[in-house]
């Protein structure tokens, strides 16, 4: 609030609680200061409130998830595993592709969210043909493609480098006929440094390898077969999904 009142040859200013006077011969240049000092003030204040307005976020409508065995599993009881889901989840809904969808839908609820199994990329990438194995998903042209891969890219033998080549290559095929797709990556639930520096490079990207420190976060004692017993239990699947979701939200 600023006040003005007149005593003598001096002209006395309040601004707010503050009190100051000037000779009445600067009053005049003085308001005329203060009034430009004001406008400004209130031009940094309107540019600084617009620079802070939140980007919103974005909202994704068909979502697309490649992953191994982790993502999906058709039923194989040589092995003792008779779902049809992500492996070793005790129900579909329990897995971190169906955690996803739910979170998806909440924000969207006419999201379509659809997994595709692609271990054989990580075992045969450099054979792997896109074209054969993907093409009918790309050209669904999904919004979001998420990769959830490394278990099965074999250490220490991997080559990097054609590795890298051929996962650069896998974004380029849906970026073809989509130039806006966004993508995210998790890396490997076992740990496989080196996929994981290679996702990272070229995705948004999350570090799931801390979680198998936690022997509940697996399987074990729930499935005879150890290769089965070894894949997430309901609580690393949740755990999977909680890391991914705040960095899909973050997808600028």
């Amino acid at each position: 609030m600023i006040q003005l009142w007149q005593k003598n040859i001096f002209s006395f200013i309040k601004i707010n609680e503050i009190y100051t006077f000037v000779k009445i011969s600067n009053v005049k240049n003085y308001l005329s200061a203060l009034s430009a000092l004001l406008i400004a003030l209130i031009v940094i204040s309107c540019s600084k409130k617009s620079s802070e307005t939140p980007v919103p976020e974005l909202t994704f409508s068909n979502v697309l998830i490649l992953g191994n065995s982790i993502t999906y599993t058709a039923s194989n009881p040589d092995v003792g595993w008779l779902g049809n889901w992500g492996m070793a989840a005790s129900k579909a809904e329990f897995d971190f592709v169906h955690l996803l969808t739910k979170n998806f839908k909440e924000k969207n609820p006419s999201c379509t969210v659809t997994s595709k199994y692609i271990g054989t990329f990580e075992m045969n990438y450099s054979t792997y043909d896109l074209d054969t194995e993907l093409k009918m998903y790309r050209d669904q042209k999904p919004d979001l493609v998420i990769l959830r891969i490394g278990e099965n890219v074999k250490q220490p033998v991997v080559d990097s480098a054609a590795l890298e080549k051929r996962y650069v290559e896998l974004i380029n095929y849906f970026k073809s006929n989509n130039p806006n797709v966004r993508f995210f990556a998790a890396g490997s639930f076992w740990g496989n440094p080196v996929v994981d520096r290679i996702m990272a490079r070229h995705s948004d990207f999350v570090s799931l390898g801390h979680l198998v420190k936690d022997p509940t976060n697996a399987a074990w004692g729930l499935f005879d077969n150890q290769g089965v017993a070894s894949h997430p239990s309901d609580k690393g699947m949740k755990a999977i999904a909680d890391l991914m979701w705040p960095g899909i939200l973050k997808l600028k």
